[in-house]
């Protein structure tokens, strides 16, 4: 694509130069003797570059500076003057002027300024558009899906993104999608322009977290040469999404919550405080309420981080959605792979309804990307699935194979299994009897009925 750049100044033949020079080597050049001509070209050819002098006829190149920011598309600007000082460059570059150029202007300096600049706007659309990308890959769109509960967390996670500085926590097993709930909160928010850092809690050592999260001052520990900003830092203005965050140890928590409490830190090996503006988002796929019973987990860090509180169901709760993953991983991994894929069967489609997807959403991506790599035609079939018949999901040896002449106690026999499963059930929770109950699928009172009646603790 052509390289378009506009040249403001009202001194005719400095123009006149500054213009052959661009055009000889393949650059479009426009020319405008005026602040006010200038606008114009600006919203006629949308140019990707303007060459700016500081005094013009009718307006300074300072004030015009600030219309142009003003614009959606704004091109980069280089400021030119003959009565430079530092004052008048520092307030250009503060309103985003790229460069500033003393005349006389030498046709090497103009060169290697234009380039320099035209490569700093490439970064710039490059970046935007990564950017725009990232929004559009985070609208929830068929994430969302048809049930119930996820239209809920819709609508509070909405509530949740205009509320910039409250902490939140999600829960949620593995692969339910923590992350990307995260940054959907993100990007509906006033800080979608900002920084999103994940730092993983479970992936970085103990003994490294601190500097990770905080950095550190020279000489704070023997390899500690040079200053080091925190990934807090590195997120100012956005957001910093701390995932696994009950792998955290209770030492760095206490740091975490007097972050929380002032917005305020010291590097390690520092002595100043450091004002910070973050929000945090903290996610676990751990239960919490317990880990702080279990003296694991902060009470007081668990309440601060639970001003919203968002609660990811896993993909067993909300099957009537998986025919829509099912749909948008095909078409992604189509485009992806370029394979023609225009449906599955309804073989492949009843496997997947009745498998019970324990690693949820991520598992069920895995699968079908799976899938497309080693589909030999348009369609997937079952055959095309990675996922077995799935065992039992309780030992049955308890109920006996023939029924005894003599009888048997159906009641005792009855209860037994019950116990059974609901111990087992209340293990796997690690002892939470919401999350029993959503296994055994059956209402919470129900559970603390049987458990009552059964005589279990």
């Amino acid at each position: 694509m052509d390289t378009t750049i506009l040249i403001i100044e009202d001194d005719r033949s400095f123009s006149k130069f500054l213009a052959e020079s661009l055009e000889g080597r393949g650059y479009i050049v426009y020319s405008a003797l005026n602040g006010s001509e200038g606008l114009k070209l600006i919203n006629s050819v949308n140019p990707d570059l303007v060459l700016l002098d500081l005094m013009l006829p009718d307006m300074s190149g300072i004030d015009l500076l600030r219309e142009i920011n003003e614009m959606y598309e704004r091109p980069q600007v280089v400021m030119m003057t003959a009565h430079g000082t530092i004052e008048t460059a520092i307030d250009s570059m503060k309103l985003g002027a790229g460069d500033y150029l003393t005349k006389p202007i030498m046709e090497d300096e103009l060169l290697i300024a234009v380039k320099k600049n035209l490569k700093h706007l490439e970064l710039l659309r490059e970046i935007e558009y990564l950017k725009e990308v990232d929004r559009k890959k985070y609208k929830f769109n068929y994430l969302v899906g048809r049930s119930q509960k996820m239209w809920e967390i819709y609508r509070l996670a909405l509530f949740v993104a205009e509320s910039e500085t409250a902490t939140v926590l999600i829960e949620g097993e593995s692969g339910t999608g923590k992350e990307y709930l995260a940054r959907f909160i993100h990007y509906r928010s006033s800080r979608r322009d900002e920084p999103f850092v994940e730092i993983n809690c479970a992936a970085i050592p103990e003994n490294l977290m601190e500097t990770e999260l905080f950095g550190y001052e020279p000489g704070a520990f023997t390899d500690a040469r040079v200053r080091k900003k925190g990934q807090i830092e590195l997120a100012s203005g956005g957001t910093v999404f701390l995932d696994e965050i009950g792998e955290m140890s209770v030492q760095l928590q206490a740091k975490l919550l007097r972050f929380l409490d002032t917005m305020t830190y010291k590097r390690v090996g520092g002595t100043a405080d450091i004002k910070l503006d973050v929000r945090i988002i903290a996610a676990t796929n751990k239960d919490l309420a317990l880990a702080v019973t279990k003296n694991e987990f902060r009470e007081d860090l668990y309440y601060r981080l639970k001003v919203m509180y968002l609660v990811l169901p896993t993909l067993r709760e909300r099957k009537e959605d998986i025919e829509l993953f099912v749909a948008a991983f095909l078409e992604e991994f189509s485009k992806k792979l370029k394979k023609r894929i225009n449906g599955i069967s309804d073989e492949a489609m009843e496997k997947i309804i009745g498998y019970s997807w324990n690693g949820n959403i991520r598992e069920l991506r895995n699968v079908l990307e799976r899938a497309v790599i080693v589909s030999d035609g348009p369609q997937i079939n079952a055959r095309h699935l990675s996922i077995e018949p799935e065992k039992r999901s309780f030992d049955d040896s308890i109920i006996p194979a023939v029924i005894p002449k003599g009888g048997i106690d159906f009641k005792r026999t009855i209860d037994k299994v019950s116990s059974e499963m609901i111990l087992k059930a209340l293990k796997q929770a690690g002892g939470n009897k919401s999350k029993a109950s959503r296994l055994l699928k059956i209402p919470r009172q129900v559970l603390l009925y049987q458990m009552k009646k059964l005589g279990l603790r």
